[in-house]
């Protein structure tokens, strides 16, 4: 008997055992083991295992497939991990420029999904399906397809295969990523990134950028940084505005404030208040900024956009993350500019990123600032929607509360020095002026101006558009003698003769001079004032004209009230 079964039978023997129901009514027998395609099996004893068993459907293979999986050889798979081996990025690359002009004609749907996928990834009829979609593509359709069939086709472009790298890379990349957006939210963010990533490793136009932080931007960081530095130059004798040519430097209270904005953790562009008094706001804000730039620099041993988002920074960078990337030349030094705030650099194969400061997050800090600018500036012009006030340091709220106050008496004092001229009252006074002219002339200054007024023909606007002009006639005075008439409208009779001139384009009477014709057309406005609304003769000072188009209403005025 061997050791194993003397172990079996102590075992079985024991009384804890014995007195298990589990064995207590079986008896242990040798089986054979089965094993599939033995015995042929009748159909009373059921399906045999092997039938059970799925077997892989072969498919007829193009050469081209076979030559594509021999690149693969001695390689293996190694999904996730080997994904991100630069042996398995080269494979793809080379296995991708080997199929770049292939095309497929496979129908039959299927199912793909993998982190990295890669060619080596797929079966016979996953890859069958992903190169006859990619025709598709090609061909300008928009197929549905697995959204691992996406990253491949994602990576490819990306490696340069199937286009040329560079402007047209980008393009194809770019009408690829609005062809499927929304198809997936990861494929969205990877695509967003690899496409900011292109015109950086292929040095292209840097307005094609977008922005990646988020509402973070590092533009206002650099508009900040240069404000602080012209601040702390002129040693706080600068503020908002300041017409000096340090001051012109500074940027504008309203780029200020957004700058401010977009790096608070406080939403204060969204604020209504913020909306409303905008110019105010902005100068508040931005006053508070430079006292809080000189109390950082007085009492702390960093400034304050060092204590707010850190020091400037270059770090490593890492382009295409999270891509199966390729390049079979390693890329040669360069320097790329992507805004005054952002500078990308290639050193021996490497990236760097070069920052205006470390932490590129939304501050708790300037937010809490904001918030307490929008909550007491409401308070302090009695605004309807109040906000709760939030802890705050004892010299910011200071420094608010200051701010706000010499920004309201600013206010209040340009209110009192600002001039408010009624314009109408100008005909009135000038009537009155006119008066008292006349009553302070002597008889040879009234002569003086009726010869001055015999020299003067004038022509009323609209005889040029009626006929051609009449004969010049002499001059017809008004008689002395005739006792002035009146009209409904309130004119005496050398007022309407002088209308009735205008009207029909005569020479106008020269009784009186200048300052007749001033205080006649006076007069007749004043008069057609209620009828028409506005003044129907335009005077400057020389001669009277017609308005246009009121000449019917001054003739039927004339009909009716004579």
């Amino acid at each position: 008997m061997s050791r194993a079964q003397e172990i079996v039978d102590e075992i079985l023997s024991g009384e804890r055992y014995a007195r298990s129901h589990v064995f207590s009514d079986r008896v242990y027998r040798d089986e054979p083991i089965l094993r599939a395609g033995i015995r042929p099996r009748t159909p009373s004893q059921g399906p045999s295992m092997a039938s059970a068993i799925p077997r892989t459907e072969r498919l007829h293979m193009p050469a081209a497939y076979r030559k594509m999986r021999a690149l693969g050889h001695n390689r293996g798979r190694g999904g996730w991990a080997a994904a991100q081996t630069a042996s398995s990025a080269k494979l793809f690359y080379e296995q991708g420029k080997l199929m770049e002009d292939f095309e497929d004609d496979f129908s039959q749907p299927c199912e793909f999904a993998r982190y990295f996928p890669t060619y080596d990834e797929m079966s016979d009829r996953e890859l069958r399906c992903y190169f006859s979609w990619r025709a598709k593509l090609r061909a300008g359709e928009t197929p549905e397809a697995p959204t691992s069939f996406l990253f491949v086709h994602a990576y490819e472009l990306l490696c340069g295969i199937g286009v040329t790298p560079g402007e047209q890379g980008y393009a194809a990349l770019e009408q690829f990523r609005a062809q499927y957006a929304g198809a997936s939210s990861a494929f969205d963010t990877h695509l967003k990134r690899w496409s900011h990533d292109y015109v950086v490793f292929h040095g292209l136009d840097a307005s094609l950028l977008e922005p990646m932080g988020g509402s973070f931007s590092l533009s206002s960081v650099a508009l900040l940084v240069n404000a602080q530095e012209i601040l702390l130059e002129a040693d706080g004798s600068l503020t908002w505005p300041d017409d000096g040519p340090v001051a012109r430097e500074l940027p504008s209270p309203e780029d200020m404030l957004d700058a401010l904005c977009s790096l608070s953790r406080y939403r204060a562009e969204r604020s209504k208040f913020f909306k409303e008094h905008r110019e105010d706001v902005a100068l508040v804000c931005a006053r508070v900024f430079a006292r809080m730039v000189g109390h950082c620099h007085k009492r702390r041993k960093t400034d304050y956009l060092e204590g707010l988002f850190g020091v400037p920074a270059r770090v490593s960078y890492t382009m295409f993350p999270s891509a199966v990337f390729w390049s079979p030349e390693r890329h040669e030094d360069a320097c790329f500019e992507a805004s005054s705030a952002e500078t990308y650099t290639c050193e021996h194969g490497f990236w760097w990123r070069e920052l205006p400061c470390r932490r590129t997050e939304t501050n708790r800090e300037l937010g809490a600032l904001l918030h307490a600018i929008d909550c007491r500036m409401r308070k302090a012009t009695g605004d309807a929607h109040p906000l709760k006030e939030r802890s705050l340091p004892k010299y910011q709220a200071k420094f608010v509360d200051e701010e706000i106050a010499a920004l309201l008496a600013q206010r209040k004092a340009e209110e009192a020095a600002r001039i408010t001229i009624d314009w109408s009252a100008l005909s009135g006074i000038r009537s009155a002026s006119a008066r008292t002219r006349e009553a302070l002339l002597t008889e040879d200054e009234r002569e003086d101006d009726s010869l001055t007024a015999e020299r003067f023909e004038p022509v009323s606007r609209n005889v040029a558009h009626e006929q051609p002009a009449a004969p010049v006639q002499p001059t017809v005075p008004l008689e002395p003698t005739v006792p002035p008439e009146s009209s409904a409208l309130g004119l005496d009779a050398s007022q309407l003769t002088l209308l009735r001139a205008l009207l029909d384009g005569q020479p106008l009477p020269a009784n009186g001079g200048a300052m007749f014709l001033s205080l006649a057309v006076d007069a007749i406005n004043e008069a057609f004032l209620d009828v028409v609304g506005d003044t129907v003769i335009d005077f400057d000072g020389e001669t009277p004209v017609l308005v246009e188009d009121y000449e019917q209403d001054v003739r039927d005025a004339l009909v009716d009230g004579v």
